[in-house]
């Protein structure tokens, strides 16, 4: 699950005179007792702060800048009321005082869900299925006008479609502009393209969906805590990929690393999912692992990929080949 991937760019931590002058404002007068860098992140910067009054921060600093805080900012704002996400409390996207853009989020109390994965008790991740599949279903009855990428506003912008001829060609553009061949090699690619040209006339099944796709859906951006009312979702973070589109991107990437034979979430997660309003179509699992292959083409793309996170992608790909014909009969035994 990610496990030994390098960030992409150095985690980025001011220093206190730096800190002092970006959030004056929000200190009014208050000063800072701890700052605390907090690690799993692999683009943004984010560092625990603490404060003479007793509250507890997340300073959260985007490295490429770009709309990305404005994209979260406005998406935390939009979900507060539905879903279990940090507050925005501050935020600074001037550049006047430093050359990055940044917000300050209330502290949410919880662990990874990753965590329990890694413990895997069979209870706990039943648990967390559970509560995962509501809290996605709430999140994906969140819709918008059309299909496509936000812009500041949470306009879109950029319109998308969904269907086969779509998929090949943003496929075919990610491998040709980037450096997927290089970093995975031209035969790994050759089988992708094969597997592409058999399999994607299945996302012309799917039909017109707009909903708020996280983008980013997985147990490390999932905070838990456990106790006597089972597992709890305590906090869903790092929105900065949102766009509006198929909620089988965010099943695709929650499934990502699961043993779908053997998975003790899979199941109560799909089934929480339906319960609670989420709708699947019938080939859904082959078709979230489709939208997945692109997701997985766009993490090797850069240039200067890290040896642990090719070996990962590569073992997902082989993977979904492997396993696409028991998708099929879970698909139809999970409803």
């Amino acid at each position: 699950m990610k496990t030994g991937w390098k960030r992409s760019t150095p985690v980025i931590v001011p220093d206190d005179r730096t800190l002092l002058d970006m959030l004056h404002s929000f200190l009014r007068g208050r000063r800072i007792t701890g700052v605390e860098p907090i690690g799993g992140g692999l683009s943004n910067s984010n560092i625990k702060l603490s404060l003479t009054d007793g509250e507890v921060v997340v300073l959260r600093i985007y490295n490429g800048g770009g709309m990305k805080g404005h994209i979260e900012k406005r998406i935390l704002e939009r979900v507060q009321n539905h879903l279990p996400v940090p507050g925005v409390l501050y935020h600074d996207f001037s550049l006047s005082r430093v050359e990055y853009p940044f917000l300050v989020l209330n502290w949410v109390e919880g662990f990874q869900l990753s965590e329990l994965f890694k413990e895997g008790d069979t209870n706990k991740l039943s648990d967390a299925g559970h509560e995962v599949g509501r809290w996605l279903a709430e999140m994906h009855s969140i819709q918008f006008s059309a299909l496509g990428f936000f812009d500041e506003e949470l306009n879109v912008q950029e319109f998308l479609t969904i269907g086969e001829d779509s998929f090949r060609s943003v496929l075919e553009d990610i491998i040709s502009e980037g450096y997927v061949e290089e970093n995975i090699g031209s035969e790994m690619v050759e089988k992708i393209r094969r597997f592409a040209d058999e399999q994607a006339y299945l996302l012309n099944r799917i039909g017109e969906q707009r909903s708020l796709v996280h983008s980013d859906f997985n147990p490390l951006n999932i905070l838990v805590k456990t106790g006597g009312e089972g597992v709890e979702v305590t906090g869903i973070l790092d929105w900065e990929f949102s766009f509006s589109h198929s909620p089988l991107h965010d099943i695709g990437n929650m499934l990502r690393y699961e043993d779908v034979e053997n998975s003790p979430f899979l199941r109560p997660f799909i089934s929480s999912y339906l319960q609670h309003g989420g709708e699947l179509p019938a080939e859904w699992l082959q078709q979230a692992k489709m939208m997945d292959v692109i997701a997985l083409c766009d993490l090797v793309s850069k240039k200067g990929c890290e040896e642990t996170r090719l070996r990962d992608i590569q073992s997902l790909f082989r993977k979904t080949s492997r396993e696409w014909e028991r998708y099929a009969e879970i698909q139809e035994n999970i409803r």
